[in-house]
């Protein structure tokens, strides 16, 4: 390694250069530039320590003349190489979530509106290949890292050679079925960068075209200076910010620490070999940081900062002498690329699913100017329909414009999933979810859900999508439930009824974005209600019968708007659903308690409008402020089997449930109501939620009677509530508790919920 004195003694600028025993890696003449190398050695969140590092070199005036990286460090250097500057990089990382980056959660507003109530729903979620259970990989596929870094290398589109970058650019990769160490030179630089951080045992391998299958290339070479001396650099800058060294036996106290150290161990050795071969070391103190500190990554940059400062003056003198000798040639800059000409577009082989889909939902013409937010939007929406594990592009040249290959790694072909979950009402239930692609019709996907309880549940949904921009969804829909109606009087619980709803539906959706629908269909509803013995005892005229119910067709007219970015644990984001429902005429099923009653009540055709609005307003980073209008409408003919059942909390609501604070889930029934809720959340931490939430309602026998009352306030016909509670993000499902009352009674009503809902 040379020492200072000699560089600066190498570089000083002398009219008739005195030869000098300086022993460099190839000998100069006094017209050369000596080339300079830096080097990013990979480290996790430690590599954002290069950021600080590279705002120290543009201030000294050091102008490297190639870049090599591994890992983080492939990735600030390798954007670093197309013309970013460290004022750019410093700002990306303030500015990303890192937490979302790395790991394979989308945001719920980039689901589909019919996948939304699923995802993230449950506790485990098993592939199915071949007829045969299989276990999760529990790797991650760095689909939004991945989508970020192609989004960030758009101005490297039809560059192939990575020396053709302002500033040449190397970085490594280690493929894993012989041990050897690929150098990335060429090619796509998103999927040399991704390659490059691939670690084993977080992230999957990557695959590439000629089948190498590719991991971190910190496993061998985590400190690739050897690939920068033979680019041709004389003098090497080198930043480690890699394993760290000084560890002792109660440090490895784990199986996991043991065998991410395993992994480390060969690229500690070469680490140490490849300093040897540094001219000017920079090794910023970060014992205080892991490579999992993500969420402290301004600290790590500003320790990058620090370290670079302690070497200012010798990186000063060598960038000025380097400067006096001749000043580097003047960097070609890659321009920002706002929009590209996509001449045709390729997608890779698909076992499981039409090409149509894909070209549907991304909607690329061919010779088409295309932006990037374009481009990125066009392939959230075929994310979203949550058939895909992983999405990744790129650009290639073609004639005048570009060609865009997109690699689409489908999802199994069949998944099981689990769950569990208890409320104070239904008691505990077993969710099993089966979900099978390609079921009877290409493309089509069919979802088979069951909530095995004492008052269990089933679903069925049938979809594929259609039209010229795959906005379409062909959809045949089937629900049963099994409830329990609880009969109350002075909040006392005097008796209850069972009810079996079965729906069947065959529907036309359309689906203009992602978070939007509006749908017809063609109904088959049955209903039926049975009272208990206390309910008949008690109300003897009333409740005179065993059974009552209808069944009928009829049409279903819906709009969904759905912008939560949560479904459970919402802070942001609207909710918007209207239903209108009608039935022709019903055929009605009353069995009397004795042979004695046989008059059986007609009625011609009903119907009914529902309309929920929910809207979570954030205040800050910690208030969220929920406002919500409610609206249930049903005509004059109307039967009591198919009441808005009204009261209990969000959770585990059931069809025609409405969810009021304090009252019972159940506890009110109505035809007709209007209601408004205002409420509040506080986030103590990131998982732990207190709300404080307060409505009101209005109820009649008629609508036209509703809107009357509405104005008068009658004191019978409104119902007001107020509650608080607390709901806890745990990693079985939300748990919940909350305590409730309302203006009518002094009774304390509590809800309690744990894990996910059907």
């Amino acid at each position: 390694m040379l020492g200072l004195n000699n560089i600066v003694s190498f570089l000083i600028p002398l009219s008739f250069f005195l030869p000098l025993g300086i022993g460099l890696q190839a000998q100069q003449t006094t017209h050369d530039r000596p080339k300079i190398g830096l080097v990013l050695s990979g480290g996790g969140a430690k590599g954002l320590a290069h950021i600080g590092v590279l705002k120290v070199l543009e201030e000294a005036g050091i102008t490297p003349d190639y870049i090599s990286g591994t890992s983080m460090g492939s990735i600030v250097g390798g954007l670093y190489a197309i013309g970013y500057t460290a004022g750019d990089l410093s700002e990306l990382n303030r500015t990303l979530d890192w937490s979302v980056l790395l790991s394979d959660n989308i945001p719920l507003v980039n689901v589909a509106l019919d996948e939304k109530h699923f995802y993230k729903r449950y506790l485990i979620e098993l592939p199915i290949r071949k007829k045969q259970i299989g276990l999760p990989s529990g790797l991650l596929e760095g689909q939004n890292l991945t989508m970020l870094l192609s989004g960030l290398t758009w101005r490297a589109a039809g560059i192939d050679s990575f020396d053709q970058f302002p500033y040449p650019f190397r970085c490594v990769g280690t493929e894993i079925i012989k041990g050897n160490i690929i150098e990335f030179k060429s090619g796509d630089l998103a999927l040399a960068m991704r390659a490059s951080m691939a670690i084993p045992s977080v992230f999957t391998p990557v695959v590439l075209d000629s089948g190498t299958v590719v991991v971190d290339g910190g496993v061998i070479r985590n400190f690739p200076v050897d690939e920068v001396r033979k680019m041709g650099a004389d003098i090497v800058i080198g930043v480690y910010v890699g394993f760290e060294e000084a560890l002792s036996a109660d440090d490895l106290n784990s199986l996991s620490k043991i065998l991410s150290r395993s992994i480390a161990v060969y690229g500690i050795y070469d680490g140490n070999e490849q300093m040897k071969l540094v001219d000017i070391p920079i090794t910023p103190d970060l014992i205080d940081y892991s490579a999992s500190d993500f969420n402290k990554c301004l600290a790590i940059e500003k320790a990058g900062e620090e370290a670079a400062r302690k070497h200012f003056d010798e990186l000063k003198a060598l960038g000025d002498s380097i400067g006096a000798i001749r000043a580097a040639s003047e960097k070609r800059l890659l321009p920002q690329v706002d929009s590209l000409l996509i001449t045709r577009m390729q997608v890779n082989d698909l076992k499981y699913n039409d090409q149509s889909l894909v070209y549907g939902k991304i909607n690329i013409r061919r010779n088409s100017y295309i932006n990037r937010k374009e481009l990125q939007a066009g392939i959230e929406r075929l994310f979203g329909t949550l058939y895909f594990d992983k999405l990744t592009y790129r650009l290639e040249k073609d004639g005048p414009g570009f060609r865009l290959i997109l690699n689409a790694k489908e999802k199994p072909p069949a998944s099981l999933k689990a769950s569990v979950h208890y409320d104070n009402f239904y008691g505990a239930g077993l969710i099993l979810n089966y979900t099978q692609s390609n079921f009877l019709v290409s493309g089509a996907k069919m979802t088979l859900a069951a909530d095995i309880s004492e008052y269990p549940q089933a679903y069925f949904y049938y979809r594929k999508y259609t039209g010229p921009r795959m906005n379409l969804l062909g959809s045949l829909e089937a629900w049963y439930t099994s409830d329990l109606i609880p009969g109350y009087l002075d909040a006392q619980e005097i008796g209850y009824f069972k009810q079996h709803h079965v729906t069947t539906e065959l529907a036309l959706k359309y689906t203009p974005q992602l978070n939007q629908q509006a749908a017809i269909g063609l109904l088959f509803d049955y209903s039926s209600v049975f009272p208990s013995k206390a309910m008949q005892t008690l109300y003897p005229e009333d409740f005179n019968y065993e059974r009552y119910g209808y069944t009928g067709f009829g049409l279903n007219g819906t709009y969904k708007f759905n912008s939560l970015n949560d479904m459970l644990y919402p802070t942001d984001g609207l909710l918007l659903e209207i239903g209108l429902k009608g039935i022709y005429e019903p055929n009605i099923h009353l069995k009397y308690l004795t042979d004695t009653l046989d008059e059986q009540p007609e009625i011609s055709s009903f119907g009914k409008l529902f309309i929920l609005a929910d809207i979570y307003t954030p205040i800050g980073k910690k208030f969220t402020l929920n406002t919500g209008l409610s609206l249930g409408a049903s005509t004059d003919d109307f039967l009591t089997s198919d009441y808005f059942f009204v009261g209990g909390h969000r959770y585990n609501l059931r069809r025609n449930h409405v969810p009021f604070v304090g009252y019972n889930l159940g506890e009110l029934k109505a035809s007709n109501f209007t209601g408004l809720k205002l409420g509040f959340q506080y986030r103590f931490y990131k998982n732990l939620l207190l709300e404080v939430t307060g409505n009101g309602m209005v109820v009649s026998d008629n609508f036209s009677d509703l809107m009357t009352e509405l104005f008068e306030l009658d004191y019978e016909s409104v119902y007001a509530g107020y509650g608080a509670g607390i709901t806890y993000k745990s990693p079985f499902g939300p748990v919940g508790v909350f305590f409730a009352g309302n203006h009518k009674d002094s009774s304390l009503r509590w809800y309690i919920n744990m894990g996910f809902t059907f």
